[in-house]
């Protein structure tokens, strides 16, 4: 890997913005180690409940030092990068005890959870693009929506698509249960019902909700979620490619940047055939 170097030849002060970012810098520098040590423990887990009961949060624990590395890259100091790598070890390793994650990725999600979660890897890539550990995982990671990845059966090579709106490191995730729904149960019965022939329920009301705490309403629901939701492929999925093109910046393979193509080009196929009249970027 090649890195390039600049030499400043000539001297000057700096302007007024610049020295203002540099002290909002070391402001931040300084507020980091409190934080940390608000938050977490000497190991680095979080400070939080001891058991996980929804398919959804993941993410949450992750976003809460995502931005360490890009602050590192933006001149942070040399502990702040520190900070991010073991925050990374150490909340993977928390969400694996809870259940959520399997082989250091989410066992099956969305991605727009996945990709509040994986952002965090990619800075990582850019703080230290040469961290083995950090590219492993990229490759790995990679590998469970390629195709190549037996345990995580992601994707469909043939049809070139994502087999479902849930998936991970366990691969497609056809059938959601009741404890994966749980906690967000009584939230969701305050938002519309998200069918409109759900058993039971009447409709007239175009803006007719349905008691999601109720039990039989929602075994309800969760029978057309898994018939109806989760197989399938849907435009979220899109951002896979983030994490297959962070496979190829770290290595240059062109199996990952055929791979990308391939699969958004798919995209523009299916949206052309639905609707020829709509412009899609090529």
């Amino acid at each position: 890997m090649a890195y390039v170097s600049i030499a400043a030849k000539t001297r000057k002060n700096p302007p007024h913005w610049a020295v203002r970012q540099r002290d909002l810098i070391a402001l931040m520098d300084r507020a980091a180690h409190p934080f940390v040590d608000h938050s977490t423990r000497p190991d680095g887990t979080l400070i939080q409940r001891t058991e996980w009961t929804s398919m959804d949060g993941t993410d949450n624990g992750y976003e809460a030092f995502l931005s360490f590395p890009l602050f590192y890259l933006l001149g942070g100091g040399e502990h702040i990068y520190q900070i991010a790598c073991k925050e990374w070890d150490a909340i993977t390793w928390q969400y694996a005890n809870y259940g959520t994650v399997e082989r250091e990725f989410v066992t099956g999600f969305d991605w727009f959870h996945h990709s509040e979660s994986y952002t965090y890897i990619y800075y990582l890539a850019l703080a230290d693009p040469a961290h083995l550990i950090n590219r492993t995982r990229a490759l790995r990671y990679a590998a469970m929506y390629t195709g190549d990845d037996p345990l995580a059966p992601n994707w469909d090579a043939q049809r070139k698509m994502i087999r479902s709106p849930l998936n991970g490191s366990k691969g497609p995730r056809f059938v959601t249960t009741q404890v994966d729904w749980d906690y967000h149960r009584p939230i969701l019965a305050d938002y519309l019902a998200p069918f409109e022939d759900i058993p039971g329920a009447d409709s007239s009301d175009p803006l007719f909700k349905v008691d999601w705490t109720d039990d039989k309403v929602f075994a309800r629901v969760l029978d057309l979620i898994n018939r109806r939701m989760t197989r399938c492929d849907v435009p979220l999925n899109l951002s896979v490619a983030s994490l297959i093109t962070n496979a190829y910046l770290h290595t240059g393979d062109d199996q990952y940047k055929t791979w990308v193509l391939d699969y958004l080009q798919a995209w523009e196929g299916r949206c052309k055939a639905l609707d020829p009249r709509e412009p899609l970027a090529s």
